[in-house]
């Protein structure tokens, strides 16, 4: 006898489960430079109490149901999946209709008047295809909309707002912001487009540089390129950082025999910006020129 179970549309929806989890993975540090500690001393997530991150989970509207702990990291068993902490890594991992995102900015806020982490130093955010994602609450909705919502926390929008239209020209925004003065007796030429969005052309001599932003707080994004002779960088690409404020940002240099940096682009390794750290940096040598990439991101 084979007996088969069948369930109608309505019974379907009401027992199913989104089984898929969201994941998030960050890193925090110390801009007092103490290293965190191994052993419940100093900057550690670990004396967060329970209670407080049973208040923080009602964020991502679950709870917390057990813990166990080994000498380095505390493991919460939740109503949807599991928390990991440790000394300056913490973990959430949560499947269902949980809202993860709407956690972040309570857990930078806890971790820094709790532990004095007030750097972020890596973020991960991951997450399977939903089977049912109409099921799930914003931004967990699209993942463009979780995307948002991480881009929001880590950048700074209200500087973009500038960009958009107004009553200034392009020549007028360039002057105020400080972009014409970036190459000194360039010729400019900018537009302020409708209803957003930037461009600038300058030109001087043989040289050139130009800018172009994208203001909408969902994409927003900025260039900046010259090929203006330098012997150092450092200033004019401090400059543009704090004009435009930005998350994180990417400077890739090259240089050849004839460039008047070639010879400190080496040092250029070692250089930082106020308010970033060097997340990354590759230097590569080719037969006619050099590349010098790094990556920085904004301290919280």
């Amino acid at each position: 006898t084979i007996t088969k179970y069948t369930y109608d549309s309505m019974d379907a929806e009401e027992t199913f489960f989104e089984g898929a989890e969201k994941l998030l993975e960050i890193w925090f540090k110390s801009s007092d430079g103490k290293e965190s500690c191994q052993h419940g001393e100093g900057h550690d997530l670990r004396q967060i109490s329970r209670d407080d991150w049973s208040e923080l989970l009602t964020h991502a509207k679950c709870t917390i149901l057990s813990e166990i702990s080994s000498n380095e990291i505390t493991a919460y068993l939740l109503s949807e999946s599991s928390m990991f902490v440790s000394s300056n890594r913490f973990i959430l991992k949560t499947c269902g209709v949980t809202t993860l995102l709407h956690a972040l900015q309570p857990l930078l806020k806890l971790a820094k008047e709790k532990c004095n982490f007030d750097i972020v130093e890596s973020v991960f955010y991951s997450r399977r295809k939903f089977r049912q994602p109409r099921l799930q609450k914003g931004p967990h909705n699209t993942f463009d909309s979780e995307v948002t919502t991480l881009e929001e926390t880590f950048e700074n929008p209200s500087v973009m707002a500038k960009f958009v239209k107004g009553k200034q020209s392009g020549e007028e925004l360039a002057k105020e912001t400080g972009i014409a003065d970036l190459v000194p007796g360039a010729a400019i030429d900018a537009k302020l487009f409708d209803p957003c969005g930037y461009s600038l052309n300058g030109v001087v001599d043989n040289f050139y540089f130009t800018v172009h932003v994208t203001p909408q707080n969902s994409c927003s994004y900025v260039s900046f390129e010259t090929n203006y002779p330098k012997s150092t960088y450092i200033d004019m690409i401090a400059t543009v950082v704090n004009i435009f404020k930005p998350g994180n940002f990417v400077m890739t240099l090259f240089t050849n025999e004839c460039s008047p940096c070639k010879d400190i682009r080496m040092d250029m390794l070692n250089d930082t910006f106020d308010g970033y750290r060097r997340q990354d940096c590759q230097f590569s040598q080719f037969r006619l020129y050099s590349l010098l990439f790094s990556h920085f991101i904004k301290d919280l």
